[in-house]
């Protein structure tokens, strides 16, 4: 092979991988869309998988996920509160949000920055953005196929694991 075909082929696959490789400002973008979604969580005492399915819906005030199984409920939240609707049960509950210690409630409410002092964010595979909390906790993984946000998976602060599949609406 010639040094120019080389070069030209190298230049060609590196410019394809780049555009496939998620970034700060996909991610940022994606997080603006409404999705539907199916959550796995696994349990690692009891080894029992749940699900749940509903939406998440972005507005300018914050965000509304609306779960429809296996029960109805809603989490409405802003930059001031979350509330927590028991549809079921006809409940409800306010929590303030400088009481919910979350960087992932914080980070779908307010976007990534890659400045941030409470986490670190890094492209860990060619398809996922890590975002890594300072305080080690888990990680938060966003996983893409191409510049769609496909998946979320993290481990909250009971060690459950949690696999957010999402669909744009």
């Amino acid at each position: 092979m010639s040094p120019k075909l080389f070069l030209i082929l190298a230049t060609l696959t590196f410019l394809v991988s780049a555009q496939q490789q998620p970034s700060l400002g996909h991610l940022n973008k994606a997080l603006l869309n409404n999705y539907s979604f199916v959550e796995r969580s696994l349990d690692p005492t009891g080894l029992k998988i749940e699900e749940s399915r509903g939406e998440i819906l972005f507005n300018a005030a914050g965000f509304t996920v609306n779960i429809s199984t296996p029960f109805k409920g809603r989490y409405e939240v802003t930059q001031e509160r979350v509330t927590i609707l028991d549809i079921d049960l006809n409940q409800s509950r306010i929590i303030n949000l400088e009481d919910v210690d979350s960087i992932f409630i914080k980070a779908l409410l307010n976007g990534i920055d890659d400045q941030s002092p409470n986490y670190e964010v890094s492209l860990t595979q060619p398809n996922i953005l890590t975002l890594r909390p300072i305080d080690n906790s888990s990680n938060i993984d966003f996983i893409f196929n191409k510049e769609i946000l496909g998946a979320i998976r993290y481990k909250d602060n009971l060690q459950i694991e949690h696999s957010i599949e999402l669909t744009e609406l």
